[in-house]
């Protein structure tokens, strides 16, 4: 699945098709966070059904949006700054996708 996704992501060109590509990307986090919240709850059981869900859901969230405003700040990085090959594009992304993390965390 996860090869699957990044295929796609490398088949559309970077500064078109944001929608997909952020399609992609939340995708892809959002099955990542799905496998980190798996081991989670296995690894450290929680006392109750919906407190396991709660874990689940706020890592998987987390994970997808984290995702999503990487494909995001990428694609209209490199729109905009009209260099769709450079690598400063992927550098925004990363820091648009570590303020999300941040934002989330306590």
């Amino acid at each position: 699945m996860a090869q699957l996704l990044l295929k796609a992501y490398d088949e559309v060109p970077d500064g078109t098709q944001c929608h997909r590509k952020a399609y992609i990307t939340t995708a892809l986090g959002g099955l990542i966070g799905a496998i980190g919240s798996a081991y989670s709850v296995v690894l450290n059981p929680a006392d109750s059904h919906l407190e396991a869900m709660a874990r689940a859901g706020r890592y998987t969230f987390t994970a997808a949006a984290v995702g999503a405003m990487f494909g995001l700040a990428t694609c209209v990085s490199a729109q905009v700054r009209e260099k769709p090959d450079d690598p400063l594009n992927y550098f925004i992304g990363g820091c648009a996708a570590g303020l999300t993390l941040g934002a989330r965390s306590e």
